[in-house]
């Protein structure tokens, strides 16, 4: 398809009809079950779309857009089903309430069951029950009372589900505006280790201050600081990557290496104390490809690569089950140091990622800690339980299960079951059981849309993030210097590296590490940062058709 902005608002004023289709889906699921989806939402998320529908008009006319609009047509495709599956799951009252979940999921069983009776069974069966004894006949949904939404419009308008897209929408423009400028890019290749260091300083202070991965209630304010801390990289990168080539064995000067490294570094110490070992993932492929692309020869290439395996190899073996590593020989030995130096953080997520559904014993250091709080809190409740143990000691085994799905494993398991259900098809829109899953909106948003899509469903968001990073990998092989090119593809690797460790970790394939989904998940910053490294995207894009237009000019006789 050509690059005209007419096409491109042709598929995006599509993309806002299935929307609509979809939200009308979900409201009228909710009414199947008793309760009313607030229209305040749906009018607010179709609204969103709207305005992402006509800014390329805006962009084209003003701005004098000159690139290609298949990132951002991929990236609004990403966003509306990110609003539409997070319409299906605020909209829930089981899902969003903190107190009555129990209630809530009676309330909907309960309208169900009514609704089977009186599609299926006979008059006589309804007086038994109590019930008037009318015929079998269809639901009229329009004579029953649902439960209403509790969302008004104040509150609708007000919420960071608002606020973060139309600043995230702001950042993209603004991204777009600044750098398409050739002396804004002079000036941040120039200043990439000030920058970083500037980003530094804020950074440690929120990751000090942060518990449990989060800031200031649940705020991520460092998702933004992956942007100048790619902008730092690929300045010193693009600096000194014509003296990496200057290797022996492969390996560069340390001259020409250690800033590389020490740079590299920097980001990994804040969310090291954070504990955030998901960023800490993305990073490393972000930077390991920002690498590949910058060296020319063969034998460094194959350095690193044989770095990155060896790394993640010792990594694997040191964080393995011990029931995996009792079937091997020797392997226990060898990964005995390893297990020692890696944080238990680390370890929990490889059990749940090789043996979820296994718990470890309640003597595995990792896991130690998290038990005795559970069973303390057992035993304040009933205080024999104890003698209980010791005249029944597979009780104990009992409450180990009954914590390890309490504490940890309860989530991922929760979306396994999601993606089963789910099938082919799904369920359907609003028919499904994802809320069931906590924090579904966020991390498992992949396995709520998993569910009521479908394979299908998945497999048109894989889609479209496979088209997102391809563009800008085409975006990057267009530009003019190394420091575009290497910001380029950085930009495309962070969303396909986030993507890759999000799905990956929800359908098992990696270890899941509570990283988000970029445009997808309702994450404030993380949408915002996403957003604005789509404006850059756009901007570098439009100064590669610039650079055509004007080599085709002088081409000309």
């Amino acid at each position: 398809m050509k690059n005209r902005t007419s096409s491109h608002f042709f598929i995006l004023v599509l993309i806002v009809f299935l929307a609509s289709v979809s939200h009308y889906a979900i409201y009228y699921g909710g009414l199947i079950r008793g309760y009313e989806a607030s229209w305040f939402t749906a009018v607010r998320n179709i609204g969103l779309l709207s305005l992402l529908a006509i800014l390329p008009v805006f962009l084209k006319r003003f701005a004098k857009f000159e690139g290609n609009w298949t990132v951002y047509t991929c990236a609004v495709l990403l966003f509306s089903i990110g609003l539409t599956v997070q319409y299906r799951l605020f909209s829930d009252p089981e899902y969003i309430s903190r107190k009555d979940k129990a209630e809530a999921r009676q309330q909907k069983i309960k309208t169900l069951q009514l609704h089977y009776i009186q599609e299926n069974y006979s008059a006589e069966k309804k007086q038994m029950m109590g019930l008037p004894p009318s015929p079998p006949s269809p639901v009229d949904l329009s004579s029953e009372t649902p439960t209403p939404s509790a969302e008004e419009l104040g509150s609708v308008l007000a919420s960071g589900k608002t606020v973060n897209p139309i600043l995230g929408i702001l950042g993209l423009i603004a991204a777009f505006l600044l750098l398409k400028r050739d002396r804004v890019l002079e000036l941040l290749q120039k200043n990439g280790f000030l920058i970083v260091l500037l980003t530094l300083g804020p950074l440690f202070v929120a990751a000090v201050w942060s518990r449990a991965g989060k800031f200031g209630g649940n705020l991520t304010p460092w998702e933004l600081a992956k942007i100048p801390f790619l902008i730092g990289f690929a300045a010193i990168l693009a600096a000194l990557y014509k003296n990496l080539a200057k290797t022996y064995w492969g390996i560069p000067r340390a001259k020409d290496v250690v800033p590389l490294v020490f740079m590299a570094i920097l980001p990994f110490l804040p969310f090291f104390v954070l504990k955030d070992f998901g960023q800490m993932m993305v990073f490393s492929g972000v930077y390991a490809t920002l690498y590949l692309i910058a060296v020319r020869r063969f034998s460094q290439r194959f350095v690193l690569v044989g770095s990155v395996l060896l790394v993640v190899g010792i990594l694997v073996v040191g964080a393995l089950p011990e029931k995996t590593q009792e079937k091997i020989p020797l392997l226990p030995t060898l990964a005995s140091p390893v297990k020692q130096v890696l944080p238990n953080r680390i370890q929990q997520r490889f059990h749940l990622w090789l043996d979820g559904f296994n718990p470890p014993t309640p003597e595995t250091a990792w896991w130690k800690d998290d038990y005795d709080d559970y069973y303390k809190k057992l035993v304040e409740k009933d205080p024999n339980l104890p003698q209980m143990i010791e005249e029944d000691p597979n009780l104990q085994r009992t409450i180990n299960v009954d914590a390890w799905f309490d504490v940890l494993a309860f989530q991922p398991a929760q979306a396994t079951f999601g993606l089963a259900s789910g099938g082919t098809t799904g369920r359907g829109l609003g028919l499904g059981y994802p809320e069931l899953i906590p924090v579904a909106d966020s991390d498992y948003i992949f396995a709520a849309l998993a569910e009521e899509l479908g394979l299908f469903g998945g497999l048109l968001l894989t889609f479209a993030l496979i088209v997102f990073v391809s563009a800008g990998v085409r975006t990057a092989l267009d530009c003019r210097d190394m420091f575009s090119k290497l910001c380029c593809i950085g930009l495309a690797a962070f969303i396909g590296f986030q993507a890759l460790v999000n799905i990956g970790g929800i359908t098992r394939a990696l270890p899941m590490t509570g990283i988000t989904l970029p445009f997808v998940s309702h994450g404030g910053f993380s949408l915002i940062t996403s957003f604005v490294m789509l404006g850059m995207l756009m901007a570098f894009s439009h100064r590669n058709a610039i650079d055509r237009r004007q080599n085709n000019v002088q081409a000309l006789p």
